[in-house]
């Protein structure tokens, strides 16, 4: 449930494989996947739920992202394959926790198989972007790697340290990761004007989210109706 009023519904579709390439065709088209299960919204009466993407050449911090790459220098990154262990599972148990406090988010400690099944098993080449205060880790984003795109999965931080802008921090540095390896966008997922979870996405400027009819358009205005009423390439 991403509005208050509405439920989601999703296709799924389980994979046993799947190449890059393929993959990012289908996100071109609106599909995300978590491990080998790719899905895309189904939801009846509904289009609210849009893949958002920021073309990396054209990105340009805003004010508030250049503060939260300052307020963050002094944390070390380190770029590898994804793992998982008790430090990485203790973060996102803090950070799912929290946000059922805060959110509502339903809550269920993960463990070390359902992280596995989630975020390694991956057909798709896969990346962990891990930020650490000294020897201490608090911040992860786990990214899929096909040929023109670097593609969030997820990412969960230390709710203990809101001062930071940690999840703002992380998705900066996977917009340089992407610029980094040569890509031409950096997917952040799905988009949903009102939701709260998902509104920070918009601020990536410039963007582009997906129209119903299948158009890549920059999103100019923050009402999707008014986005679709575009003519096509605006």
């Amino acid at each position: 449930m991403y509005l208050p009023d509405r439920m989601a519904t999703l296709e799924y579709e389980l994979v046993a494989g799947i190449s890059p390439e393929e993959y990012e065709r289908r996100m071109e088209i609106g599909w995300r996947k978590f491990g080998r299960i790719l899905f895309q919204p189904v939801c009846d009466g509904c289009q609210e739920c849009r893949p958002i993407r920021v073309p990396v050449d054209h990105f340009v911090p805003d004010r508030s992202q250049r503060r939260a790459l300052k307020r963050n220098e002094d944390l070390v990154v380190r770029i590898s394959r994804p793992t998982v262990d008790r430090e990485r599972l203790d973060l996102w148990n803090r950070y799912h926790s929290a946000q059922g406090e805060r959110k509502g988010w339903p809550f269920e400690p993960a463990s070390a198989g359902h992280y596995s099944f989630t975020y390694l098993k991956n057909p798709v080449p896969s990346l962990e972007v891990a930020a650490f205060d000294g020897d201490e880790l608090v911040a992860v984003a786990l990214v899929d790697v096909t040929p023109n795109a670097v593609s969030g999965i997820y990412h969960y931080h230390d709710p203990q340290r809101s001062d930071r802008s940690l999840g703002k921090f992380v998705m900066l540095r996977c917009i340089d990761l992407a610029r980094e390896l040569g890509k031409c966008f950096f997917y952040l997922g799905f988009y949903v004007a009102g939701c709260a979870s998902m509104s920070y996405k918009s601020g990536f400027k410039p963007c582009e989210i997906l129209t119903p009819q299948g158009h890549w358009l920059p999103c100019i205005t923050e009402s999707l109706e008014e986005l679709d009423n575009l003519p096509n390439g605006v």
